[in-house]
């Protein structure tokens, strides 16, 4: 049995005055953040090569704030910690990957509202939570996790969140799991921007995500919002039934590449792609194109390699060259082949090839027969 850190996201029902404490929380941890950057930004301007950034200097700001600013004292004190620290965390992050974004600041308008804070030893009593500064939280969740919160388990942690009109709970715990069995099976998948299907097995399996209901319904509403006047009673309606509508197609995106990364990791010891993740584009469903979070895939594809068959080789990858112009029979390479072809004749053998089978076989056949660019990306 192994120990792992893991979120669960529960739906939480606070009453009018936690609402209003929540909020004031989000407001909080904005305003730290915020305030903390800009202060290390001019200090950073002033002496750039004369000071070290490190948390001792974070807390000393956070600490002033706290001066200059009463109120915060009224806010739960570890969810301002946080907030430092997290912004703490971005920077170290800027300066160890250069690919990293800079710190931001945090807009009213435009940034997820949220704040994490630590909780009590023992935080779950029945179905409610017990937070700090704000008492008792009815929950709901699966009987599943029910059943988990309310065994002995380690919970590090919880971030509040409000989206759409909603209050969430993400608790970060450290639960036990079991490893998967290993099933000697190696797989490769061509990864294309073909909205039919956009995985595709060396074996002939095809994956697609379908939203096109969901799009249509925000088709619809959005040129329903289109001929309402802004901030009337109607168009304040249309625009939480559009919100309703891309959460639920959020949600669905996310349950399915859930689900799909865990129906791949526990049949295959080895999953073979292409390498190269930042040039494909998956456009899914149709006008309202929603671009599918490759990156997000792979990373769970990879945690759960590291749970599950810690020992398998995982997630590998492949020089994508010519993947789907080379026949897999015969290996001959024809010299052009237009995205739109999704069936080609091979001039040499004759075989008829499905373009993207084709090219999850030769993916494969790269990674055995030795042409590896990473092993466990």
């Amino acid at each position: 049995m192994k120990i792992v850190n893991k979120g669960i996201k529960v739906r939480i029902y606070p009453n009018k005055k936690q609402e209003e404490l929540f909020h004031k929380n989000f407001g909080a941890s904005r305003f730290v953040h915020n305030n903390i950057l800009e202060r290390l930004n001019k200090l950073h301007a002033i002496y750039p090569n004369q000071y070290k950034l490190n948390i001792t200097l974070i807390n000393t700001f956070l600490k002033q704030l706290k001066q200059e600013n009463p109120w915060l004292e009224e806010i739960e004190s570890t969810s301002l910690q946080q907030s430092s620290r997290d912004l703490y965390k971005s920077y170290q992050n800027f300066f160890k990957n250069p690919k990293t974004n800079f710190p931001k600041f945090h807009s009213r308008k435009n940034t997820r509202l949220s704040f994490r804070q630590t909780i009590a030893k023992y935080p779950i009593k029945d179905k409610k939570l017990i937070l700090r500064k704000y008492g008792l939280i009815r929950y709901r969740t699966s009987k599943e996790y029910y059943q988990l919160l309310n065994s002995n388990i380690k919970i590090n942690n919880i971030t509040i969140t409000y989206d759409n009109g909603k209050y969430y709970a993400i608790l970060n715990i450290e639960a036990p799991i079991e490893e998967w069995n290993n099933t000697n099976q190696s797989k490769g998948y061509d990864l294309n921007s073909n909205r039919n299907y956009f995985l595709v097995s060396n074996t002939g399996e095809k994956y697609k995500f379908d939203i096109n209901h969901e799009n249509q319904m925000i088709k619809k509403l959005n040129i329903s919002l289109s001929t309402k006047q802004k901030g009337s009673r109607a168009f304040k309606n249309i625009q939480k039934r559009l919100q309703n509508w891309y959460t639920k197609r959020t949600n669905k995106l996310n349950d399915f590449i859930q689900k799909l990364s865990t129906t791949l990791v526990k049949e295959n010891d080895t999953i073979v792609l292409e390498d190269n993740w930042a040039n494909i584009k998956i456009l899914i469903g149709g006008e309202q194109n929603m671009v599918f979070p490759l990156m997000k895939f792979k990373d769970m594809l990879n945690y759960k390699f590291n749970w599950y068959k810690p020992d398998c080789e995982g997630l590998v990858t492949v020089n994508p060259k010519g993947t789907s112009k080379t026949c897999c029979h015969c290996q001959h390479v024809v010299d052009e082949l237009s995205p739109s072809v999704r069936q080609w004749t091979c001039p040499n053998c004759g075989i008829v090839l499905d373009r993207d089978i084709n090219a999850s076989i030769n993916i494969l056949n790269r990674w055995n027969n030795g042409d590896r660019l990473s092993t466990r990306c």
